[in-house]
């Protein structure tokens, strides 16, 4: 069990309900359109956040008030500029700032650790000696009765709420982080970092699939990259180019497992390659791309190494000039059939390192590998 962040978007999504509220918020990126914002909210005030697990975003400029509709581009042009990709637009709630609260809810191993200050908002750490554990009756009332158990239903471990404002009978959360246990909940969880552009094109291409194609860019300089099936045999991999001294060296790291289509496998390989002779993070020199993985029970390996060999057929110019060198190990049904088509095609594309199937060590290709690049 550990504790993940979830955004903005999916906490109230999931918690407005508890406070008797019908959430009205908006998930936008870079390129929604102006008209999908003022068909769902009009043309009013709106406010707009940056929604990736950040905290302190009004102290860092990453939350804007009071904006009409064609002025959020160019907020969130800015924003991207930076590296954030997701959004939240929401109605402004008119309050006094003298009415803002603060309140968190952490689960401990005795039950729930709960903070309380009625000076809430951005200031709230010059004023962390007004925070206490006593609550208002209404409100103590409304979590024990309504909100925890709607926490224990969704397996929230934390929720702050800076600021709360109470209007009439109202409890009105303007601002909520929440952290749940990834082993239990339901809800969406943040990854622990931006994605870049490659790995965020893989997170959409995993979603779209019943296989599983994961990417993890490790640095975007280094001369060895990795095309893995299985999970498995990706850690020893990975492994033995550390053990071989050439850790500083590897750029990436992931797998396709799961049976994937050759279109599946033949997308997944499109975006390592981009990735790899992006003209910012090249450099020069002899890389290697290893395509390599156990013994598969299931994965076709011819159907999968024609979907990898489209996509390196249509490379294959830019990687001979990017001196790239292709190194292969793997094993399974259609294994020979496989590493045949897959030896034709390096071969007259003067791609080829070498190519083993099953009866050959996994861990070869990685001394091959650093022969060559040596």
């Amino acid at each position: 069990m550990s504790r993940q962040k979830i955004s903005e978007f999916s906490a109230k999504t999931a918690l407005y309900s508890a406070f008797n509220l019908d959430f009205q918020g908006l998930v936008i990126t870079q390129d929604t359109p102006v008209s999908e914002i003022t068909n769902h909210f009009g043309d009013t005030n709106l406010v707009v956040k940056v929604d990736q697990g950040i905290k302190k975003r009004g102290k860092l400029g990453l939350v804007k008030i009071n904006l009409k509709p064609s002025e959020i581009p160019e907020t969130i042009a800015a924003w991207a500029k930076q590296g954030w990709n997701s959004f939240l637009v929401e109605p402004v709630y008119e309050h006094d700032s003298t009415a803002e609260r603060y309140l968190s809810l952490i689960r401990v191993r005795s039950g729930w650790q709960i903070n309380y200050s009625r000076s809430g908002g951005v200031d709230i750490e010059s004023n962390w000696d007004t925070i206490t554990t006593t609550l208002p009756t209404k409100l103590e009332a409304f979590l024990n009765t309504t909100l925890i158990p709607r926490l224990d239903s969704h397996h929230i471990s934390f929720l702050e709420m800076n600021p709360i404002v109470e209007r009439g009978d109202k409890i009105i959360p303007l601002d909520m982080a929440v952290e749940v246990d990834s082993a239990a909940t339901d809800l969406p969880i943040l990854p622990d970092r931006l994605l870049t552009e490659s790995e965020n094109e893989v997170a959409i291409l995993d979603e779209h699939t019943p296989a599983s194609l994961k990417f993890r860019l490790i640095n975007p300089d280094g001369r060895i990259w990795m095309l893995l099936s299985g999970g498995g045999a990706s850690l020893v991999l990975a492994d033995e180019v550390a053990d071989l001294g050439l850790g500083g060296e590897l750029a990436n790291y992931g797998e396709y497992s799961g049976a994937p289509s050759d279109d599946d496998v033949y997308s997944y390989t499109k975006i390592i390659l981009k990735q790899m002779l992006s003209p910012l993070t090249f450099n020069l020199g002899p890389h290697a791309l290893i395509i390599a993985g156990g013994v598969a029970n299931f994965t076709d390996v011819k159907k999968t190494f024609s979907g990898i060999i489209r996509a390196l057929n249509e490379q294959a110019n830019e990687l001979v000039k990017a001196k790239v060198k292709v190194f292969v190990r793997r094993g399974g049904p259609n294994e020979v059939a496989g590493l045949s088509a897959m030896h034709s095609f390096l071969a007259s594309s003067n791609l080829l390192g070498s190519v083993y199937g099953h009866d050959i060590s996994l861990t070869r290709v990685v001394s091959d590998v650093k022969e060559y690049l040596s």
